[in-house]
């Protein structure tokens, strides 16, 4: 692997409220894979409701974690 691959994916997150069956969303924006140091990183991006953006990293275990267990899901248009 390169020591940075281009995705430029979005994926969505949705939460729940039951008390008031409610539904709220975030859309994460995956920007590239990174290899750092021997480990893999995944740049992501989302904008909050007053249209900042926040960036962070997550390794890639804990990305495939979170997609394996529904918590996101890959966003198609």
């Amino acid at each position: 692997m390169e020591k940075s691959i281009s995705v430029k994916q979005d994926y969505v997150m949705i939460m729940h409220n039951p008390v008031e069956d409610t539904y709220d969303y975030i859309i994460y924006h995956v920007l590239d894979f990174s290899r750092i140091e021997g480990k893999i990183h995944i740049n992501i991006q989302n904008k909050n409701k007053q249209g900042e953006i926040s960036r962070f990293s997550l390794t890639d275990v804990r990305f495939y974690d979170l997609l394996s267990s529904g918590i996101l899901t890959r966003l198609r248009i």
